[in-house]
């Protein structure tokens, strides 16, 4: 039995055509025709390109080189098809495909039709391929409108062609442009109709009705059913893109251009379960004492309400062009006129400050200027109370409220209330503790840097006040990494912990004046580096840093702390130093009685090392409370009298 074999004649030639069908695809992606038009044809959109390669991706592109493409040639600029920039536009008829060229500036070098449909284009011929209409869009740049009757000439009697066209061009062109020339700037009105988008993106349907961007009008019918219109100007592309969505203001918009020469858009949307039909004709507008009638023509499909803001909220949508003689910046009204003759309106509609801005071509504000601009006019301080977190600023004063009665009233429990709320608020939760970077910051930029923070501001004027009057309160009650230390003094067993000799702690105090300095420094010299993290674990242990360097850092200075007192505050923080400096302008300052002369006892409980005798350095004295709840509670020779301590020395003397 025979079999079925391909003769090897075909074999050849399926072969050989594959083999050519390879090459012709290896072609396509590193020749000069991604179009299939022709060298010429691409020379002539992009001049003095000699080599083109295609990059795929959201944005595809041919990109065009001076010289070959696997060498060294220059980018001159890319090469795109609008089709591959949905939406796609649709013509009179049917899509419309672009083949466009753009330099590295944003600049249109040329363009081709490359394909489209129009039922009438057996009679009229390549209508598009006039010496007027592709040749204008060369030298146009990304921000240009490409509207037709303004910057671009449309072909007579192909009005929604030549939109379309012109539209295609322009998205295609602004989405290349977004994704390969970085840091193109699309222009004012670009930026301003971006600002719209954005503050009406956080609208709803409700809120753009409670603030008049929507109005509405309803009409009981004998059925009880009823019929309900919404009316809000969207006069620009960004309006109807909100509003209804990209596609369907494309398709209203495009209708009505094919119809007049000019006109805005007002958006009609048909709700509710009306047994009578919705009839356009029907309604009419009125401004300033002169009435306006709708004929058919003036209202355009936008849509079947699925899409945008009117998404559920709608059957279906409509838009009237409006009467270039009617007045926008002006109040209208608008009517309908039911079957019966009851006539339901929207009265005295006012356009939105935005949306005569944008029609107008005047500035729109994005939300962040415009809440620079109100805070400048409320000034800094309004400003700064308004946006503060009351909640934030309640419990920033309970915790300096509970350090100064703490403070004044001595009561050890109430100082460890405090540092308990700090160590847990401030470090952990809400992470406002003060930093060394503070300082720095405040001496770089101004006291402007703290107008935006009235919580940080608080604990900052708390802190140098406090520290002016009475020293270091801060140190004892308001650092989060203080308490730390405190805790484990507390938790640690007392034979654990260490005493260093006198003359090393006399020196070792000393570093954390170097680190201060060294920050202060780096931060005047080197501005854009930073270091103090490498010297304050505050940002490590609250904000749980990713770096195993820091956490390195902070566990050397836990493991110190679990033997020596406030092992980081005696000998390595910065922030402390600055507030030594301070505290030696303080007037208020731990009181002395003759009998520390001679007693020991506060000096070998102070957990910083700052007491001798009867002397006691208010740079390094951290204000824990443990001298003078001494005198209070009279412990030591402060439970005599001097002169009875007096007698028995002298009787000790004598013996």
């Amino acid at each position: 039995m025979k079999r079925n074999t391909v003769p090897g004649t075909m074999m050849g030639a399926f072969l050989a055509a594959a083999c050519l069908l390879l090459i012709s695809a290896a072609q396509g992606q590193e020749g000069a025709d991604p179009s299939g038009l022709g060298e010429e044809v691409l020379r002539s959109i992009m001049p003095g390109a000699t080599a083109f390669t295609f990059e795929d991706g959201n944005a595809p592109v041919w990109l065009a080189l001076s010289g070959p493409v696997n060498g060294d040639g220059e980018l001159l600029g890319y090469l795109f098809r609008t089709s591959d920039y949905p939406p796609e536009e649709i013509g009179y008829s049917g899509p419309i495909d672009v083949l466009v060229g753009m330099d590295t500036e944003g600049v249109i070098t040329g363009v081709n039709v490359l394909s489209y449909y129009e039922s009438y284009r057996s009679i009229r011929g390549d209508f598009l391929a006039t010496e007027r209409f592709q040749p204008q869009f060369r030298d146009k740049t990304v921000t240009d409108g490409f509207e037709v009757g303004r910057d671009v000439d449309g072909v007579s009697r192909a009005t929604i062609t030549s939109w379309a066209t012109s539209r295609g061009i322009r998205n295609a062109a602004r989405a290349v442009a977004t994704a390969w020339l970085d840091g193109l700037d699309l222009g004012q009105e670009q930026q301003w109709a971006d600002n719209v988008r954005e503050r009406l993106s956080i609208e709803t349907w409700e809120s753009l009705i409670d603030s008049g961007w929507v109005r509405g009008m309803q009409l009981g019918m004998e059925d009880d059913s009823v019929l309900r219109l919404s009316v809000a100007f969207m006069g620009h592309e960004v309006l109807g893109q909100v509003f209804v969505g990209d596609e369907y203001y494309s398709l209203a918009q495009r209708s009505a251009s094919g119809r007049f020469d000019q006109g805005l858009l007002l958006l009609v949307a048909v709700a509710g379960d009306s047994s009578e039909p919705f009839r356009q004709e029907l309604l009419s507008m009125s401004q300033g004492g002169r009435d306006y009638e709708i004929p058919r023509p003036r209202f355009v499909y936008a849509g079947s309400g699925d899409a945008g803001k009117l998404d559920g909220h709608a059957r279906y949508a409509g838009a009237i062009v409006l009467p270039s003689d009617l007045d926008i910046n002006l109040p209208f009204s608008v009517h309908y006129t039911a079957g019966d003759g009851r006539v339901m309106s929207v009265e005295n509609y006012q356009v939105p400050a935005m949306g005569r801005a944008l029609a107008n071509g005047e500035p729109v504000l994005s939300l962040a200027e415009e809440q620079r601009v109100e805070e400048a006019a409320r000034g800094p301080i309004a400003s700064m109370l308004a946006n503060a977190d009351p909640v934030q600023v309640v419990l920033i004063v309970l915790v300096m409220t509970l350090a100064m009665v703490a403070f004044f009233t001595k009561i050890t429990l109430l100082r460890w209330i405090a540092l308990t709320f700090t160590l847990l608020y401030l470090g952990f939760v809400d992470g406002g503790f003060l930093s060394i970077s503070h300082v720095t910051n405040l001496l770089k930029q101004g006291p402007a840097m703290l107008m935006d923070d009235l919580p940080i501001l608080l604990l900052v004027l708390f802190t140098l006040v406090t520290t002016l009057l009475w020293g270091r309160i801060f140190c004892s009650s308001l650092c989060p990494f203080g308490a730390v230390q405190d805790v484990l003094t507390r938790i640690v067993p007392r034979r654990w912990q260490w005493r260093v000799p006198q003359k090393v702690h006399d020196r070792a105090i000393y570093l954390k004046y170097v680190f201060l300095a060294i920050i202060l420094i780096s931060g005047f010299v080197w501005a854009q580096v930073s270091i103090f993290q490498y010297f304050e674990p505050f940002g490590t242990l609250f904000y749980f840093s990713q770096s195993m360097l820091l956490w390195s850092i902070l566990v050397v200075f836990l493991l110190g702390s679990l033997f020596i007192p406030r092992f980081y505050c005696r000998y390595l923080c910065p922030l402390g130093a600055g507030l030594g400096v301070l505290a030696t302008l303080s007037p208020w300052r731990i009181r002395r009685v003759p009998q520390c002369s001679m007693c020991r006892v506060c000096e070998r409980d102070c957990p910083v090392g700052a007491i001798r005798g009867p002397d006691i350095d208010f740079h390094e004295c951290v204000r824990c409370d443990v001298c003078d709840r001494r005198l209070l509670d009279r412990a030591g020779t402060c439970r005599h009298d001097w002169q009875t301590i007096t007698v028995r020395m002298e009787a000790a003397g004598k013996a």
